[in-house]
Protein backbone atom coordinates (compact mmCIF):
# COMPACT_ATOMS: atom_id res chain seq x y z
CA UNK A 1 0.00 0.00 0.00
CA UNK A 2 0.88 3.07 -0.49
CA UNK A 3 -0.60 6.83 0.35
CA UNK A 4 -0.33 10.03 -1.94
CA UNK A 5 -1.40 13.65 -0.51
CA UNK A 6 -2.42 15.51 -3.30
CA UNK A 7 -3.24 18.88 -0.99
CA UNK A 8 -0.31 21.54 -1.83
CA UNK A 9 -2.28 23.73 1.00
CA UNK A 10 -2.08 21.38 3.90
CA UNK A 11 0.14 22.74 7.02
CA UNK A 12 -0.03 19.63 8.48
CA UNK A 13 -1.02 15.91 8.13
CA UNK A 14 -1.48 12.72 10.74
CA UNK A 15 0.04 10.62 8.78
CA UNK A 16 3.79 10.96 6.37
CA UNK A 17 2.29 10.14 2.99
CA UNK A 18 4.74 7.73 0.55
CA UNK A 19 4.38 10.59 -1.79
CA UNK A 20 3.34 14.61 -1.50
CA UNK A 21 2.50 16.72 -3.31
CA UNK A 22 3.99 19.75 -1.32
CA UNK A 23 7.49 18.53 -2.43
CA UNK A 24 7.04 19.79 -6.09
CA UNK A 25 4.12 22.55 -5.46
CA UNK A 26 3.32 24.77 -2.38
CA UNK A 27 0.43 26.87 -2.00
CA UNK A 28 1.98 28.87 0.36
CA UNK A 29 5.33 29.50 -1.70
CA UNK A 30 2.40 30.22 -4.61
CA UNK A 31 1.10 32.68 -2.26
CA UNK A 32 4.21 34.06 -1.20
CA UNK A 33 6.03 34.53 -4.71
CA UNK A 34 2.74 35.63 -6.80
CA UNK A 35 1.30 37.73 -3.94
CA UNK A 36 -1.79 35.85 -3.93
CA UNK A 37 -4.69 35.22 -1.62
CA UNK A 38 -5.90 31.80 -0.26
CA UNK A 39 -8.16 30.75 -2.89
CA UNK A 40 -6.29 31.87 -5.80
CA UNK A 41 -2.92 30.24 -4.65
CA UNK A 42 -4.65 27.30 -4.89
CA UNK A 43 -6.38 27.42 -7.71
CA UNK A 44 -2.86 27.95 -9.04
CA UNK A 45 -1.48 25.15 -7.62
CA UNK A 46 -4.42 22.91 -9.08
CA UNK A 47 -3.60 24.34 -12.67
CA UNK A 48 0.68 22.92 -11.97
CA UNK A 49 -0.40 19.60 -10.78
CA UNK A 50 -1.99 18.64 -14.15
CA UNK A 51 1.49 19.35 -15.72
CA UNK A 52 2.70 16.87 -12.67
CA UNK A 53 0.65 14.13 -13.29
CA UNK A 54 3.15 11.82 -15.16
CA UNK A 55 5.88 12.70 -13.02
CA UNK A 56 3.74 11.71 -9.74
CA UNK A 57 2.43 8.31 -11.43
CA UNK A 58 6.32 7.28 -12.04
CA UNK A 59 6.49 7.80 -8.64
CA UNK A 60 3.39 5.56 -7.64
CA UNK A 61 4.73 3.21 -9.52
CA UNK A 62 8.05 3.22 -8.34
CA UNK A 63 6.08 1.56 -5.24
CA UNK A 64 4.16 -0.81 -7.09
CA UNK A 65 1.46 -0.39 -5.00
CA UNK A 66 -1.51 -2.99 -4.19
CA UNK A 67 -3.32 -0.34 -3.01
CA UNK A 68 -2.80 3.44 -3.48
CA UNK A 69 -4.50 5.98 -0.92
CA UNK A 70 -4.99 9.27 -2.56
CA UNK A 71 -5.63 12.44 0.41
CA UNK A 72 -7.14 14.98 -1.94
CA UNK A 73 -7.54 18.60 -1.07
CA UNK A 74 -10.98 18.90 1.20
CA UNK A 75 -12.18 22.35 -0.94
CA UNK A 76 -14.24 20.77 -3.23
CA UNK A 77 -14.79 23.58 -5.10
CA UNK A 78 -11.08 23.99 -5.80
CA UNK A 79 -10.50 20.45 -5.95
CA UNK A 80 -13.63 18.25 -6.86
CA UNK A 81 -15.61 20.75 -8.69
CA UNK A 82 -12.40 21.80 -11.22
CA UNK A 83 -11.35 20.31 -14.55
CA UNK A 84 -8.01 20.06 -13.22
CA UNK A 85 -9.10 17.94 -10.04
CA UNK A 86 -11.06 15.64 -12.75
CA UNK A 87 -7.96 15.70 -14.88
CA UNK A 88 -5.83 14.37 -12.00
CA UNK A 89 -8.06 11.79 -10.77
CA UNK A 90 -8.42 10.14 -14.28
CA UNK A 91 -4.68 10.23 -14.83
CA UNK A 92 -3.66 8.44 -11.04
CA UNK A 93 -7.03 6.42 -10.62
CA UNK A 94 -7.06 3.01 -11.93
CA UNK A 95 -10.14 1.05 -13.38
CA UNK A 96 -10.54 -0.93 -9.99
CA UNK A 97 -10.96 2.45 -7.39
CA UNK A 98 -13.79 3.94 -5.89
CA UNK A 99 -14.06 7.31 -3.89
CA UNK A 100 -14.78 7.83 -0.24
CA UNK A 101 -16.76 11.25 0.45
CA UNK A 102 -16.05 12.40 4.30
CA UNK A 103 -19.20 13.67 5.91
CA UNK A 104 -17.87 15.37 9.18
CA UNK A 105 -20.15 13.89 12.45
CA UNK A 106 -21.25 17.21 13.34
CA UNK A 107 -23.13 18.60 10.09
CA UNK A 108 -24.19 15.08 10.11
CA UNK A 109 -26.68 15.98 13.47
CA UNK A 110 -29.62 17.79 12.27
CA UNK A 111 -31.62 16.16 9.12
CA UNK A 112 -31.01 18.94 6.89
CA UNK A 113 -27.08 18.91 7.57
CA UNK A 114 -26.95 15.59 6.47
CA UNK A 115 -29.27 16.26 3.54
CA UNK A 116 -26.26 18.94 2.50
CA UNK A 117 -23.75 16.78 2.58
CA UNK A 118 -25.60 14.00 0.72
CA UNK A 119 -26.33 16.14 -1.98
CA UNK A 120 -22.82 17.07 -2.16
CA UNK A 121 -21.52 13.48 -2.05
CA UNK A 122 -23.97 12.86 -5.29
CA UNK A 123 -22.12 16.32 -7.00
CA UNK A 124 -18.53 15.01 -6.34
CA UNK A 125 -19.98 10.93 -7.50
CA UNK A 126 -21.48 13.10 -10.44
CA UNK A 127 -18.52 13.96 -11.24
CA UNK A 128 -15.95 11.13 -10.65
CA UNK A 129 -18.41 8.86 -12.55
CA UNK A 130 -16.67 6.32 -10.02
CA UNK A 131 -18.13 4.39 -6.94
CA UNK A 132 -18.32 6.25 -3.57
CA UNK A 133 -19.07 5.10 -0.25
CA UNK A 134 -20.19 7.89 2.34
CA UNK A 135 -18.02 8.16 5.49
CA UNK A 136 -19.33 9.69 8.94
CA UNK A 137 -16.19 10.65 10.61
CA UNK A 138 -15.09 11.73 14.09
CA UNK A 139 -18.26 8.83 15.35
CA UNK A 140 -16.67 9.37 18.49
CA UNK A 141 -18.34 12.59 18.73
CA UNK A 142 -21.88 11.02 18.59
CA UNK A 143 -23.48 8.99 20.82
CA UNK A 144 -24.72 5.31 19.78
CA UNK A 145 -28.22 6.74 19.53
CA UNK A 146 -27.44 9.72 17.68
CA UNK A 147 -25.43 7.49 15.15
CA UNK A 148 -28.35 5.32 14.36
CA UNK A 149 -31.22 7.85 13.83
CA UNK A 150 -28.21 9.19 11.12
CA UNK A 151 -28.30 6.21 9.52
CA UNK A 152 -32.17 5.67 9.86
CA UNK A 153 -32.58 8.97 8.16
CA UNK A 154 -30.43 7.45 4.94
CA UNK A 155 -32.06 3.70 5.18
CA UNK A 156 -35.93 4.43 5.90
CA UNK A 157 -37.04 7.65 3.87
CA UNK A 158 -40.40 8.02 5.60
CA UNK A 159 -38.01 8.96 9.01
CA UNK A 160 -36.17 11.15 7.15
CA UNK A 161 -39.35 12.97 5.44
CA UNK A 162 -40.88 13.43 9.19
CA UNK A 163 -37.63 14.62 10.60
CA UNK A 164 -37.19 17.53 7.62
CA UNK A 165 -40.53 18.62 8.32
CA UNK A 166 -40.06 18.93 11.98
CA UNK A 167 -37.35 21.92 11.23
CA UNK A 168 -39.69 23.62 9.17
CA UNK A 169 -38.58 22.80 5.51
CA UNK A 170 -41.18 22.90 2.64
CA UNK A 171 -42.66 19.77 1.75
CA UNK A 172 -42.40 19.43 -2.08
CA UNK A 173 -38.86 20.25 -1.69
CA UNK A 174 -38.37 17.23 1.00
CA UNK A 175 -39.86 14.82 -1.24
CA UNK A 176 -37.78 15.65 -4.28
CA UNK A 177 -34.54 15.29 -1.88
CA UNK A 178 -35.97 12.12 -0.72
CA UNK A 179 -36.14 10.88 -4.18
CA UNK A 180 -32.66 11.77 -4.96
CA UNK A 181 -31.08 10.24 -1.65
CA UNK A 182 -33.41 7.14 -2.85
CA UNK A 183 -31.78 6.67 -6.03
CA UNK A 184 -28.26 7.32 -4.64
CA UNK A 185 -29.05 3.58 -3.51
CA UNK A 186 -27.24 1.71 -0.37
CA UNK A 187 -23.58 3.03 -0.61
CA UNK A 188 -25.31 6.39 0.45
CA UNK A 189 -25.20 5.00 3.83
CA UNK A 190 -22.59 6.73 5.56
CA UNK A 191 -19.90 4.03 7.56
CA UNK A 192 -19.51 5.86 11.01
CA UNK A 193 -15.72 5.73 11.66
CA UNK A 194 -13.36 7.29 14.73
CA UNK A 195 -9.28 7.47 13.76
CA UNK A 196 -9.57 8.78 17.46
CA UNK A 197 -10.62 5.11 18.79
CA UNK A 198 -10.28 3.01 15.57
CA UNK A 199 -14.00 2.15 15.80
CA UNK A 200 -15.72 0.96 12.30
CA UNK A 201 -12.27 1.01 10.50
CA UNK A 202 -12.74 -2.88 10.19
CA UNK A 203 -15.98 -2.29 9.04
CA UNK A 204 -15.00 0.16 5.99
CA UNK A 205 -11.97 -2.39 5.19
CA UNK A 206 -14.49 -4.81 4.73
CA UNK A 207 -16.69 -3.03 2.05
CA UNK A 208 -13.85 -1.31 0.06
CA UNK A 209 -12.54 -5.46 0.35
CA UNK A 210 -15.77 -5.84 -1.29
CA UNK A 211 -15.64 -3.18 -3.37
CA UNK A 212 -12.82 -3.69 -4.83
CA UNK A 213 -12.33 -7.48 -5.53
CA UNK A 214 -15.75 -8.37 -6.17
CA UNK A 215 -15.61 -11.11 -2.86
CA UNK A 216 -18.85 -11.45 -0.64
CA UNK A 217 -21.13 -8.68 0.48
CA UNK A 218 -19.76 -8.29 4.19
CA UNK A 219 -22.04 -8.35 6.95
Amino acid sequence: MATLNLDPAAEYLPYTPDIDIRDQISARQLMRKYKLGPNASMLAAMDLMVTKVEEIREQVNAFEPEYLIIDTPGQMELFAFRGSGSMVVNKLAGERSLVLFTIDSNQARSPSGLVSNLLLSLSTQYRFQRNQYNVLNKSDLLSPDLIDEIISWVEEPQQLEISLQAEGLEAELNLRIIQIIEAMGSTSTPIPVSSLNRSGLDRLHAVLEQALTGGEKPQ
